[in-house]
């Protein structure tokens, strides 16, 4: 085995050459996980939360449609993206950590890797809304505490990808506009924080009501 085919590793096993994704998959090298809470508390070992966001290291070339038409990739090399809690297959590249995840699962591309709202930039039919607050009491005065608070489902839309890419090479025209007010099924989207504001990340398809 030569030099150049020993050179990188996978989960400490070495391969031919340089990990490759296939179809809609990404290769992306993991953020490093925060040290310290937002409160200053110091975390250590598996206290510390696994950071779902990093670089994409390498992409794959896209799918096709039944129809022979491929859906292009919307997220490229070196491009910085967060995706779902629970999507992916993690490994160990070249001795660091890494994750395998389809684009399906990315929620959404960081500008410059920074982890802000300002930074979000949603792909294809995902929605950035900033999340309204709950109701503090009922409509006959009730003040509700903080457990008993029925999850908020509706918000602003902040920011919006171009669009699902649609079998005739088209993306499909958007119901609503950043600005808009938008209501949303209960269990749908992801939830996500930044700068202590509460977002969702959501298709268009669950949105069912504009005001």
């Amino acid at each position: 085995m030569t030099a150049a085919a020993a050179s990188h590793t996978v989960n400490g096993k070495s391969i031919s050459g340089p990990l490759q994704p296939v179809g809609q998959n990404l290769l992306v090298k993991i953020a490093e996980a925060a040290d310290t809470t937002a409160g200053g508390l110091i975390l250590t070992g598996s206290a510390k939360e696994k950071p779902t966001y990093g670089e994409v290291v390498e992409a794959g070339s896209g799918k096709f449609f039944p129809n022979g038409m491929q859906v292009p990739m919307s997220i490229s090399k070196g491009e910085y993206v967060l995706y779902g809690k629970y999507g992916g297959t993690d490994l160990d590249y070249d001795g660091d950590k890494h994750t395998i995840v389809t684009q399906d699962d990315v929620l959404c591309k960081l500008a410059n890797g920074e982890y802000s709202a300002s930074a979000v930039e949603p792909i294809l039919d995902r929605l950035l809304v900033k999340v309204e607050e709950s109701a503090e009491e009922t409509s006959s005065g009730i003040i509700l505490s903080k457990t008993a608070k029925e999850k908020s489902t509706s918000g602003k839309v902040v920011a919006m990808g171009p669009g699902r890419f649609m079998e005739n090479g088209q993306t499909e025209p958007p119901a609503f506009a950043v600005g808009d007010t938008v209501f949303y099924g209960k269990y749908s989207g992801t939830e996500v924080e930044f700068g202590g504001d509460a977002y969702m990340l959501i298709r268009v398809a669950d949105v069912y009501a504009k005001v």
